[in-house]
């Protein structure tokens, strides 16, 4: 004889009906309980993160994508050339490597130079940085205004910066970079004032005001003539000393696109003074600059 049922809808027994509705009970209880600990769990670490900055800095980061400039092939040349170059930034902890400027990663300061960099002091207003920097040096080939100088060879910076920041976006840097291969690249540096304003959520813009200087070996690797390099070149022999070469202002934007991808672009102009300006290699003193890149975060 078939067991009776209590639902006629239902194929379980009256036997197991209870059974089968506190397991059920059970099962939803669980389910319940678990998503409300996970929510509360969740809300309790962005609210963590909320109350205490530093969980919101990941101990790395990493930055790619592209540039587009435009802009004298030397200083003080008067042929333009443009050039699309990759870009790539990292950082971990306290240490980064960037392929250039332009290019930077959260908790990184922005403008602080390409290359390998260690923050000595990561602090609100005062941040000091040691890093190496490659240096391109400068090719005869690069234009016909340098035939018979030679080149100028490729090198390693010894980069020290400091700067400070002031209140209302302003902020002061200084910046010196030695040739620690010992080939004739010599010292050279910047002392900057830079402001940065957001305009919107998702848009900033940033101004740059730069007075660089050389010590004797820069400003003669780049701007003086040699016996030899007039005899090859023509131009007269010229010796350069130690001093200001060069006035520049500068003034960026930069669009967050989505979360993790941005466009920068930025334009400047700068004069050359002083014995850099009197330089017979100097044929443009008034230059200007524009650059365009791309960025994606990961």
């Amino acid at each position: 004889m078939p067991a009776p049922v209590c639902n006629p809808d239902r194929a379980a027994p009256c036997g197991l009906q209870p059974l089968l509705t506190c397991r059920s009970a059970l099962l939803s209880g669980l389910l319940i309980g678990g998503c409300v600990v996970a929510q509360a769990q969740e809300e309790r670490a962005e609210q963590l993160e909320q109350d205490n900055p530093a969980e919101q800095a990941r101990a790395w980061d990493v930055a790619v994508g592209f540039v587009v400039s435009h802009g004298p092939a030397y200083p003080g040349s008067a042929r333009r050339e443009t050039q699309l170059t990759p870009g790539l930034a990292l950082r971990w902890g306290r240490v980064s490597l960037s392929s250039r400027s332009a290019f930077s990663v959260r908790r990184s300061e922005a403008g602080a130079g390409g290359g390998l960099r260690i923050e000595l002091a990561d602090g609100e207003r005062l941040r000091v940085g040691l890093g190496l920097r490659a240096d391109s040096g400068r090719r005869e080939s690069d234009s016909v205004e340098l035939a018979g100088l030679g080149d100028v060879r490729r090198t390693l910076r010894l980069r020290l910066s400091a700067s400070y920041r002031l209140d209302s976006g302003w902020r002061l840097r200084a910046v010196s970079a030695a040739d620690v291969l010992g080939r004739g690249g010599g010292l050279r540096g910047e002392l900057q004032a830079t402001h940065d304003r957001a305009l919107s959520a998702n848009l900033g813009l940033n101004g740059t005001l730069s007075l660089g200087w050389g010590n004797a070996q820069y400003m003669q690797t780049h701007y003086g003539i040699t016996p030899e390099q007039a005899a090859r070149s023509g131009y007269p022999v010229t010796s350069a000393s130690a001093g200001l070469r060069e006035l520049s202002l500068g003034l960026g934007l930069r669009q967050q696109l989505a979360p993790r991808w941005a466009v920068f672009s930025g334009a400047s102009v700068s004069r050359l003074v002083g014995q850099a300006a009197d330089s017979p290699l100097t044929r443009e003193p008034d230059s200007w600059n524009l650059n365009l890149g791309l960025v994606h975060r990961f």
